[in-house]
Order: C-alpha cells, then sequence, then structure tokens
C-alpha cells in the first residue's frame, strides 16, 4: 500500500509538471501575439503604417506556408480565406505568401 501511494504521488507530481509546462508554452507564444499586436497599433498611431504591416508579416506568411498545403480539397480554414481575401487585394500580402508558399516548397524533400 505505501509503494502505490508513493507511486501515485510521484505521477501526479509529474503530471503537474507537464501541464506547468505546457501553460508555459502557451503564454509565450500569447505574449509574443500580444507584444506584435501592440507594436503594429503604436506604429499604426503614429503614422507608420508600413511598419505596422511588416509586424504582420511573419505570422501571416507562416501560418499560410505551414496551413495552406495541408488543406484538404477546396476546404480551408477561414484564416486560410481570410489571408488569401486580402491577398487578391493587397499586393504586398501577395507577394508574402508567394515567397513563403516558394520556401515552403524549397525546404521540403
Amino acid at each position: 500500500m505505501v509503494g502505490w501511494r508513493v507511486e501515485h504521488r510521484r505521477a501526479q507530481r509529474r503530471e503537474a509538471e507537464m501541464v506547468q509546462r505546457v501553460w508555459q508554452g502557451m503564454e509565450s507564444f500569447d505574449a509574443e501575439r500580444a507584444a506584435r499586436a501592440v507594436r503594429a497599433i503604436e506604429a499604426i498611431e503614429s503614422g507608420e503604417g508600413r511598419k505596422a504591416l511588416q509586424l504582420q508579416r511573419t505570422p501571416i506568411a507562416e501560418y499560410y506556408s505551414l496551413y495552406a498545403q495541408h488543406r484538404r480539397g477546396a476546404q480551408g480554414s477561414n484564416t486560410l480565406v481570410m489571408i488569401e481575401d486580402l491577398a487578391r487585394t493587397n499586393q504586398l500580402v501577395a507577394a508574402w505568401i508567394a515567397q513563403a508558399s516558394t520556401n515552403a516548397q524549397t525546404k521540403t524533400p
């Protein structure tokens, strides 16, 4: 009985540590996204629209290059559809996703 209790507590401790690591990873990711959004808003407010756009380049291009190639047929996520709709009217975004797609193809064996 004592051995079971010790092992049970050890398993609970490991589970708590795993949950903490996952939480920290999520917080780090969310903090980066929030900081990028704050910098973009600050750039817009100071009249630096081009800088605000550049701050959004990496997340848009990375998301598109990662998920566009894995969509099933004509279906896609709402985010992919939003990016593609924006790319139809925004040459800069169109260039970003074209470049990201090219980079993704060169990395794939």
